[in-house]
């Protein structure tokens, strides 16, 4: 992902960039907010360098578990954030059958994206996976997104957020033949050491080797 991830750092910094054709993201554009003119260099270089650094951390969780913890099968991914600059959501779907993974990285790269947006600290945000296993079965897992990574939610979080109308608070009749899961752990890379903040400037992937594209 590392050429999506450039092209992420240089909007962040200022610079309006298109993607060239052979990326296949003819869907993603960055158009940086208008500078303003109190603000300082130093200001935007600390605000891009932090910026940075949430990519960095969002896409290590979001490999952390793609590559760790779904498992075999076709999954459903929805992450969301809620900003105060506005919500957003992006969603993706993916496979893995054994050993393969097969992904849209443009997909990947703007859920990996929305994940970092629900890092800031003013945001909230999570993500949902529904998962159709190859024995048939489908299940829903998810994550909130809390001191800058993903944190399970309980099959009875998960159970509430798809059996309760957000509007009116009524109840809403389970899904048939859908199994609401306890969402595992999603590890840390070994490297990171459970700092909360990290200036790298290129993301670890964590997935298996075998699993690396």
């Amino acid at each position: 992902m590392s050429e999506y991830q450039d092209h992420v750092r240089q909007s962040l910094e200022g610079q309006h960039v298109e993607p060239s054709e052979d990326l296949g993201t003819d869907e993603m554009r960055w158009t940086p907010a208008p500078v303003n003119e109190d603000v300082t260099v130093e200001a935007m270089h600390i605000a891009a360098s932090t910026a940075h650094a949430l990519i960095d951390r969002a896409t290590d969780a979001y490999l952390s578990l793609v590559g760790v913890v779904l498992g075999d099968g076709t999954h459903h991914m929805v992450a969301s954030a809620s900003t105060p600059q506005g919500e957003l959501t992006e969603s993706q779907h993916l496979t893995v059958i054994d050993d393969a993974l097969i992904l849209d990285e443009a997909a990947a790269v703007r859920v990996a994206v929305v994940i970092a947006a629900a890092m800031v600290g003013s945001s909230t945000g999570g993500l949902v996976v529904r998962t159709f296993a190859p024995d048939g079965s489908e299940f829903v897992r998810g994550w909130v997104i809390r001191n800058f990574w993903l944190r399970p939610l309980t099959a009875e979080d998960i159970r509430e957020a798809y059996t309760v109308d957000t509007e009116t608070g009524a109840s809403l009749a389970p899904e048939a033949g859908v199994e609401y899961q306890q969402a595992e752990r999603v590890p840390r890379p070994e490297a990171d050491g459970g700092s909360e903040s990290t200036g790298r400037t290129a993301p670890r992937d964590n997935r298996p080797p075998n699993r690396r594209t």
